[in-house]
């Protein structure tokens, strides 16, 4: 199988990553600059993903780097979209949009979307997205508020809401593409440079320290969800091992406002 991850050359993704290798996939990273492949092929002696290189954040370079697979590759078996940012204030991109909500939501939109063509050449190609924890207690979106926040809350706030979005808009193309299966998957709280940054609250670093799992846990469950026989449907939202209900959806008049 040939099989997309971003964000695999690190934290969950890197044990995601050999755990596809060891495998015998095909394995393609997406990584965002030439000093990030030289250290992603550092962690795989002797295996050989494909990298490709693009920076997420950059609409034009999510373009690019899709037209770069799509030259290499004939089809695609599965996307992981993993790569995510947690940060520590307010930060905007060149779009006019919150930074997490940019890298952590549109982004792997544009780019699932973008790869449909080799999606659509594979016998079952499914979609796993990296969530998060209590996305099923939110019951309403407000899109001007989550482009541009009016305060920032850490983990809690604008990170939560775009990872809130990423599972709305990823639900949208399920009820589209009738041929691909999606499933979002909340790893659980994992150990990684991510939750040991400055985005995280400082009260929970104590607990992040001694009670949060290792990355191998995390990657375990996306792996599960991709390649497991017991989740047949498309649209599903794993939480805690358990099938979550998302209260909320997103529509096309939603969807342009968010990307406008």
């Amino acid at each position: 199988m040939n099989i997309l991850i971003t964000g695999g050359h690190s934290g969950i993704g890197l044990e995601l990553t050999k755990k596809i290798l060891e495998k015998g996939h095909q394995v393609g990273l997406i990584v965002r600059s030439e000093a990030r492949k030289s250290d992603a092929e550092k962690q795989f002696p002797g295996q050989y993903p494909d990298i490709f290189i693009g920076d997420l954040s950059d609409r034009g370079q999510i373009k690019s780097v899709a037209d770069k697979i799509i030259k290499k590759w004939s089809s695609i078996d599965g996307i992981f979209n993993n790569a995510g940012v947690l940060l520590d204030k307010l930060y905007f991109s060149d779009y006019g949009n919150e930074m997490q909500l940019e890298v952590n939501a549109i982004s792997p939109y544009l780019l699932t979307k973008e790869l449909k063509p080799l999606l659509d050449k594979a016998e079952k190609p499914f979609v796993v997205n990296t969530a998060t924890a209590g996305l099923n207690q939110e019951k309403s979106i407000d899109i001007p508020t989550l482009k541009r926040p009016q305060k920032f809350t850490k983990l809690f706030g604008s990170y939560l809401t775009s990872k809130l979005m990423l599972v709305l808009l990823m639900n949208h193309l399920s009820t589209q593409w009738q041929n691909v299966r999606f499933v979002h998957v909340d790893p659980g709280a994992i150990k990684t440079k991510m939750t040991a940054g400055e985005g995280m609250p400082l009260w929970l670093k104590p607990i992040r320290n001694l009670f949060f799992r290792t990355p191998e846990e995390g990657a375990k469950h996306l792996y599960n969800a991709g390649f497991g026989d017991y989740f047949d449907l498309s649209g599903l939202y794993i939480s805690k091992g358990k099938i979550q209900k998302i209260q909320v959806e997103v529509d096309d008049t939603h969807i342009e406002e968010l990307l406008v």
